[in-house]
């Protein structure tokens, strides 16, 4: 019990700090530097023939004004120096969304991770960054990160990770490589609800394929997921780290420590939002995975392996070689069954 506790303060102090420090740096630096000005010059409270993203998205002027500005920073992030690491943070984020839809499933889930779309609503509004440092907080408070193997309790369904992996590809990666590839500001603007585009994708998937009918593990279609995201995200990592040289590669991965000067172009200040917000992002969910550990001895292999990994093969590949290591043995229960 004094060990739990340790764990939550623990818990409650690593993401508490990392939340205060991720509003600083991608909110504070993106004020400072006035960023978030230059978006919003670019976006009038009415229509204006010289403001190409103050477009009627919703009819309501208030919303489409800060759709506008949304759309403004993404808009500039298409271009060749930013597009790159823009694709890179949105495919490493692809098994953590996963995570948090496939923690949802299980029956045993504490309320409070029973609706991912919440989070991931709010992350566009706010980031990733400061988003899911408080999602790891609560995913460890709640008890979610301690969940036994308990058979049926603990597992995700067949149903439910069809359902789920549905849900990405349709709302995630279909709705974001037409935004990559169109540029249109309408799609972009779509792109923000993505979520709610995931999870009522995911639950007319469950209508037509219910998990009644279809009760059996998932456990194969969950190890699935995660071997494609480590190799595909690794690939691409790999691919950038051999494809640099050092300055190069610092200034791809790496966001300056120091507020950027406003004559700095949108472009630039773009990159540096999205590095400090994948930063904050990742670091967060690398973090997270050693709360993923039984016993102290799996806390510093998880470390060991996050700490090396990390750097070589990327962090979206670190997080999901531990989650797949943590539903190997949250299925245990069930893939014992089966061998009896």
């Amino acid at each position: 019990m004094a060990l739990l506790k340790l764990s939550n303060l623990a818990a409650l102090l690593i993401f508490s700090s990392l939340t205060v420090l991720a509003f600083h740096f991608i909110l504070g630096h993106g004020d400072a530097s006035g960023f978030f000005d230059k978006l919003s010059a670019q976006c009038p409270y009415a229509s204006s023939d010289d403001a190409p993203y103050r477009l009627p998205y919703t009819g309501i002027q208030s919303i489409d004004k800060t759709l506008c500005g949304i759309i403004v920073f993404f808009h500039a992030s298409f271009g060749p120096d930013v597009a790159p690491f823009l694709i890179y943070f949105l495919v490493s984020a692809v098994p953590i969304m996963g995570h948090a839809y496939f923690e949802s499933s299980r029956p045993s889930r504490p309320l409070l991770m029973a609706y991912p779309v919440v989070f991931f609503q709010i992350m566009q509004l706010i980031s990733f960054g400061a988003t899911f440092s408080v999602y790891w907080m609560l995913f460890i408070l709640s008890g979610a990160s301690r969940l036994p193997p308990s058979g049926l309790k603990s597992t995700v369904t067949k149903a439910h990770a069809q359902a789920i992996l549905f849900g990405i590809f349709l709302g995630l990666i279909i709705l974001t490589g037409c935004m990559i590839i169109m540029q249109d500001p309408y799609v972009t603007a779509i792109w923000q609800v993505f979520p709610i585009v995931s999870s009522v994708a995911t639950v007319l998937h469950l209508l037509v394929r219910p998990p009644s009918r279809y009760p059996d593990s998932g456990f194969g279609i969950v190890r699935g997921f995660y071997i494609a995201s480590f190799v595909l995200i690794s690939s691409m990592h790999i691919t950038f780290i051999t494809s640099k040289d050092i300055d190069e590669l610092k200034a791809f991965m790496l966001p300056s420590i120091d507020v950027l000067h406003p004559s700095t172009s949108i472009e630039l200040q773009s990159l540096k939002l999205l590095q400090w917000d994948a930063t904050f992002g990742f670091l967060s969910a690398v973090l997270g995975t050693l709360w993923f550990s039984r016993n102290a001895k799996e806390t510093f292999t998880l470390l060991a392996w996050n700490l090396l990994a990390t750097p070589l093969v990327g962090p979206g590949a670190a997080f999901s070689a531990s989650a797949l290591w943590r539903e190997s043995w949250l299925h245990e229960d069930i893939k014992t069954d089966k061998q009896e």
